[in-house]
């Protein structure tokens, strides 16, 4: 098989890769940095900011998506920079969050008024 259409399963090498991937994702942190080089190169620094890791723990996080060719960095004088290797990666990493920010936005909410309790659906616009 040499692609994968509709009515085709993906052969077992191709999951595979396709679980690692995944996998690679499952971490917070990871995640967030590919979420924050979706929107736009960074540095280690910047990055560090924005997903509130230390330069080292951002820097070892890297390290393994650029292992894995997610992110791919290039020298701007004393500083490294990142960005997405592959932008169908920073689009499925956009789109889920997206659709679990939508997801939780209509999801069943608490309340408490005057010390009862309530839960009620808010629809989605």
């Amino acid at each position: 098989m040499t692609g994968v259409s509709g009515s085709d399963d993906p052969s077992p090498e191709l999951l595979q890769q396709a679980a690692a991937s995944f996998g690679l994702l499952a971490s917070t942190m990871r995640l967030h940095i590919v979420w924050v080089l979706s929107q736009g190169e960074a540095d280690v620094g910047t990055l560090a900011d924005r997903v509130g890791g230390t330069l080292q723990a951002v820097s070892q996080h890297l390290a393994k998506l650029k292992l894995a060719g997610m992110v791919s960095n290039r020298r701007e004088g004393r500083r490294q920079v990142y960005e997405v290797d592959d932008p169908q990666v920073a689009t499925l990493v956009r789109l889920m969050v997206a659709n679990l920010d939508a997801d939780r936005a209509s999801a069943a909410q608490t309340r408490t008024v005057g010390g009862e309790l309530f839960r009620f659906r808010v629809s989605g616009a």
